[in-house]
């Protein structure tokens, strides 16, 4: 009981923000605690990976969970030139770098055409490109093996930049499609009374609007075409034509695996992907939430 100026009582009400304020505080110091177990189990792998990667072998037989006591870079070295990492690099930048692109214009071309373009069956088209992301790869992989052979496009980087355009198409075209549709129709009308084509207004006015989707898409696209192995391990046999990703896999020997050596070859391997998301996470998070927030 607390006594006001005029002497009358008044019941304590200051006891009830103090329990909010400590329920409060004790429901972050839960959600930081489960963040911070969620991001342990997050970094830990790929300091185990890098711990070993700088370790020999023989450390590696006494001490394959601690620190390295003697670090080395020999595995670093060995993976990138005699384990052809450096080549597996290239391949993998040239085949990522023209499928994103060629990934970017299809679907630009088709979300501007089902979002402002009016034509019949329109809405069934959309339905259909979003139903085929319910299509496995697995689920096609002996029709697809054929057609490449018949096109002459196997153990070729064309093959597979083409395959991993059409799996890319479908989810692309819903996230551009669904982002222009927030784009104001004035916007595309009054383009048109300038007179602008159609490919001008896409490349003028929808394009600079829709670039936190186009970079979200990039870095969807990236990350998956960059860690995707079985396709690229179907496609490009050759060891000459190879990806980073079907490369790596063949560090491992046939009856013993360098285990030092393949941590190194993983860690050369998710280092591009880390580079990417770590300067690319502000515009992927503003890309994914501001189509709703429109």
């Amino acid at each position: 009981m607390a006594k006001t100026i005029d002497g009358t009582k008044q019941c304590g009400k200051s006891a009830a923000p103090r329990w909010r304020s400590r329920r409060l505080d004790l429901g972050r110091v839960a959600v930081t605690l489960v963040l911070a177990a969620v991001s342990v189990t997050t970094i830990y792998p790929m300091l185990f990976m890098a711990f070993t990667a700088l370790k020999g072998r023989r450390e590696y037989l006494f001490n394959r969970y601690g620190v390295p006591l003697h670090p080395t870079g020999e595995n670093f070295y060995n993976a990138w030139v005699y384990g052809k990492v450096g080549q597996y690099v290239g391949n993998s930048a040239i085949v990522v770098g023209a499928s994103v692109l060629v990934s970017w214009a299809v679907c630009s071309l088709a979300a501007y055409a089902l979002s402002h373009l009016r034509f019949t069956g329109r809405r069934w088209v959309f339905l259909a490109i979003v139903g085929s992301m319910m299509i496995a790869p697995q689920v096609i992989i002996i029709p697809l093996y054929t057609m490449l052979i018949d096109l002459h496009l196997l153990n070729k980087h064309l093959g597979l930049i083409l395959v991993y355009v059409t799996f890319a198409t479908p989810f692309g075209t819903y996230l551009l499609t669904s982002y222009f549709r927030t784009v104001p129709g004035e916007l595309v009308e009054a383009a048109e009374v300038d007179g602008a084509s159609h490919l001008q207004i896409l490349w003028r006015v929808m394009l600079p609007v829709a670039r936190p989707a186009l970079v979200t898409l990039g870095i969807f696209n990236f990350l998956w075409m960059w860690n995707e192995l079985l396709l690229a391990l179907l496609i490009l046999q050759d060891d000459s034509t190879r990806t980073l990703m079907v490369g790596v896999a063949n560090l491992r020997g046939q009856y013993t695996t360098n285990i030092p050596l393949l941590s190194a070859g993983l860690f050369l391997a998710a280092t591009p992907v880390l580079i990417v998301f770590f300067f690319f996470q502000s515009q992927l998070t503003k890309g994914m939430t501001m189509g709703a927030v429109k």
